[in-house]
Formats: structure tokens, sequence, C-alpha cells
């Protein structure tokens, strides 16, 4: 990786059929999570209830990165939204796993989910 490579976080985002798609790209870290927040933060405050965040382009993410998703996924709860992760490959995917992501459906139900394309997440808001 390169040594800047940690330390950007790009995010994007556009609507599909109802559902407010996020890119990433990047990295989630330690000095990109405040960034990330706030970010995710703008996207919610637009009225944002279907998420779908698109991590096919982070290359690293941390425990604070992790926990982005997580404080996205309690503030969607709190209006009856949804997120799903989409496309987490390498790494990324490793650490979700590790980390219990999956557990989340636990405690938020169908609310959160982890797809393998971005066309499965949009569509599992669908079902």
């Amino acid at each position: 990786m390169e040594q800047g490579t940690r330390h950007t976080l790009t995010v994007t985002s556009r609507e599909n059929a109802g559902v407010t798609v996020v890119k990433m790209q990047g990295s989630l870290s330690a000095t990109t999570a405040e960034q990330g927040n706030q970010e995710m933060k703008k996207i919610l405050d637009q009225g944002a209830k279907k998420v779908v965040i698109n991590v096919a382009d982070i290359d690293y993410i941390s425990s604070g990165g992790i926990r982005v998703l997580i404080l996205t996924c309690k503030q969607l709860n709190t209006v009856q939204g949804g997120m799903k992760i989409a496309a987490a490959k390498g790494m990324v995917k490793e650490a979700l796993e590790a980390s219990g992501f999956h557990l989340l459906t636990r405690v938020y139900g169908d609310n959160i989910q982890l797809c393998n394309t971005e066309e499965e997440a949009v569509a599992a808001f669908k079902t």
C-alpha cells in the first residue's frame, strides 16, 4: 500500500431507485473516521433512509472505520431506515467479518446486511 493511501477518503453519493448509494474510496482509518462520520451525517441529514455503502474501493479499514459504519447504522435505525454494506473484499471483508459485523443483525435485524455486490444490496431493500 502506498504511504498516503491510509490518509485519504473520498465519499460520493447518488440515488438509485429510492436507495442512496454511497461510494467510499481510499481508507476508513483513525485519520479519516471523523471525515467519514461527517460525510455520512450530511447524507443522512438530507433524508436518506435506505443506504447502500459500496466499499469496493476501500483498501484499508480500522476499528475507527468500522465505528463509522456502526454509527451510521444506529442513526438510520432511529429513523426506521436501513443500511447495506456492498462489495467488501480482501482485508476489508476480513476485518468486517472478524469484528463480528454480521452479528449486528441480532440488534438491528434486516436493517443491516453485508452484500456481495451493489446490485444485490439495492435489491435487498425491495424484498
